[in-house]
């Protein structure tokens, strides 16, 4: 591309990677002196050395005392004037700081250096018409309707205190006390009235096992192994013995599902009715993951069909963003955090955030070559849906989405519908075979 008569810089622009850039920058030996002249002339300006009056040195004193500095100031100045002009110039979408490379600053000669930076590729997305998808034909079984049921139930039982020996699914009131190595109680660490339901999934499998048949007032001990990857780091591979003291065995009660029942979770609701609400949500939920099935469908067809080169940079942040929730989720379980699992966590992340980035770019290449566009009044009527959903204020939620990027995420995510939505209407939709209904 010619050089714009306008720059003081002759520039060009190599592609060595598919998301690289490499900027060749020749800078003519006169504007490199007219900028050094201009700086020299501002430093004698506001010298001051003993024996002349201020800005009254000789300039060859000046030049001697901070020539260097000058020059290396009017070098680090030039850098970044030729690298946004090149963006400009040559339209690039730069996504790290340029590296400098191959600097040529010889006496009385053209100043030369390269620019090497990353760049986000131009995408152009094919073939996206008749992506194969399958949709499922959303539907709720009875027996789903039955489980949720069940939970409210469950949600709701009460323990009443039973006089016979403990079954899986009683709750056991026990008093925890630790032995020391020496086989000695341990009662400065001891737990009081511990409420332990047998069977639940968060019991150790020794207590599970060990409370099944205990009556109140007995007395056991029950030995615990803790396995390598035990949350607490200070209890990983220890065994630990505790002396059991059952103060109650207490037998689950679940409330009957009936009208009485249902009226309870809402005032005048019917059985019927309650059924009824639940068999909604799960069809709404039901619509949400065929939809959400369809868009990854979309997504993945679209990657297949397109190569895309993808920014190393780009995958190196969003692995690091993912090992910094790593890093928070082990410090909120106490367990630290370890160079193997960062590495694994590398390994396994990298195709998922290769595929994403790919995906993303895609996505806009769509957007961009089909013109799929949001309008302000599509953005504001999402705002007040979003604001009528959650409950919110719609002025005041207003006033939130103007600050920040809260506008310009509602704004993507309105075109990310409408590019799904686009490629769906294209798309070769085979239904899948609905199951029998019980």
């Amino acid at each position: 591309m010619p050089e714009p008569s306008n720059l003081p810089f002759r520039l060009a622009v190599e592609a060595p990677e598919p998301c690289v850039r490499v900027i060749k920058v020749e800078v003519p030996r006169a504007e490199y002196n007219r900028q050094y002249q201009r700086r020299l002339a501002a430093a004698i300006r506001g010298h001051q050395r003993p024996g002349f009056r201020k800005g009254k040195t000789p300039p060859a004193i000046v030049e001697k005392e901070v020539g260097g500095r000058l020059r290396a100031e009017t070098f680090e100045a030039l850098v970044p004037q030729a690298f946004r002009a090149a963006v400009i110039e040559h339209r690039l979408l730069p996504i790290t700081e340029p590296a400098l490379e191959n600097l040529v600053f010889d006496e009385d000669k053209d100043l030369a250096f390269d620019l090497r930076v990353e760049v986000r590729p131009d995408v152009t997305a094919a073939d996206y018409d008749g992506l194969p998808v399958t949709e499922r034909a959303v539907e709720v079984k009875t027996s789903e309707v039955d489980q949720v049921l069940e939970r409210l139930r469950e949600n709701r039982a009460i323990f009443e205190t039973v006089q016979r020996p403990a079954a899986t699914g009683d709750q056991v009131v026990v008093d925890l006390v630790p032995r020391r190595d020496d086989g000695s109680l341990d009662t400065d660490r001891q737990l009081a009235a511990q409420p332990v339901v047998i069977g639940a999934e968060q019991n150790l499998p020794a207590f599970n096992e060990a409370l099944v048949g205990v009556e109140a007032g007995q007395e056991r001990d029950i030995t615990v192994t803790y396995a390598e990857d035990y949350p607490n780091p200070a209890m990983r591979d220890r065994t630990v013995t505790f002396h059991c003291r059952i103060g109650a065995v207490q037998a689950k009660i679940l409330p009957e599902a009936d009208d009485a029942f249902a009226s309870r979770l809402q005032d005048g609701q019917t059985l019927l009715e309650l059924r009824g609400r639940i068999r909604e949500g799960l069809e709404a939920e039901a619509r949400r993951r065929a939809a959400e099935e369809l868009d990854e469908q979309l997504f993945d067809g679209l990657i297949a069909r397109n190569e895309v080169p993808v920014p190393p940079s780009m995958v190196e942040a969003w692995l690091r963003s993912g090992l910094q929730e790593l890093h928070q989720r082990n410090e909120q379980l106490g367990r630290p955090d370890s160079e193997q699992e960062d590495a694994r966590y590398r390994e396994a992340a990298r195709p998922v955030a290769e595929r994403q980035i790919k995906g993303m770019f895609l996505l806009e290449a769509v957007r961009r070559q089909e013109k799929i566009e949001v309008s302000a009044e599509d953005v504001d009527a999402r705002i007040a849906a979003i604001a009528a959903d959650h409950g919110f204020d719609l002025e005041k939620y207003r006033q939130f989405v103007e600050h920040g990027d809260e506008k310009d995420r509602i704004r993507h995510g309105l075109e990310e519908r409408l590019t799904y939505d686009f490629l769906l209407s294209r798309a070769q939709i085979t239904q899948a075979p609905v199951e029998d209904q019980d």
